[in-house]
């Protein structure tokens, strides 16, 4: 197995941020493993302490891809979204070895509103079945 020079977090929504998620949506559907984490993945670190470092530094990016994923309306985000407010939307773990089974290189796509689209597909798909 392959090891790729990045570590991770995972990032489970709260109580707080799914009452947030149906507000925004409430005439919406919300499929099976609608509020699954998300992970993310971190340059390499040593320490807990190093890890809690980039998440402090990175929260903000993380918050808004989450929040994105179902509203793209900055309005209807919380604000201001600070570290304290993504603490008690989300739970975290980290992870310091990423494996990488995969046998294609590894890849980077720019998350727009195409690519939320067909997500937002996927999840409403794999709902159903």
């Amino acid at each position: 197995m392959k090891i790729v020079n990045r570590c991770a977090v995972s990032v489970e929504p709260r109580q707080p941020f799914i009452d947030w998620a149906k507000q925004v949506e409430p005439d919406q559907a919300l499929p099976l493993g609608a509020f699954e984490p998300g992970l993310y993945l971190l340059p390499e670190y040593e320490t807990r302490e190093e890890a809690i470092g980039l998440l402090e530094q990175g929260y903000e990016e993380i918050f808004c891809a989450e929040l994105e994923a179902w509203s793209t309306d900055p309005a209807t985000w919380p604000c201001p979204r600070t570290l304290a407010l993504f603490q008690e939307w989300f739970a975290f773990r980290f992870f310091d070895l990423v494996g990488d089974q995969g046998q294609e290189p590894l890849a980077h796509y720019e998350v727009d509103e195409s690519f939320l689209e067909d997500l937002r597909s996927v999840i409403n798909d794999s709902s159903e079945s």
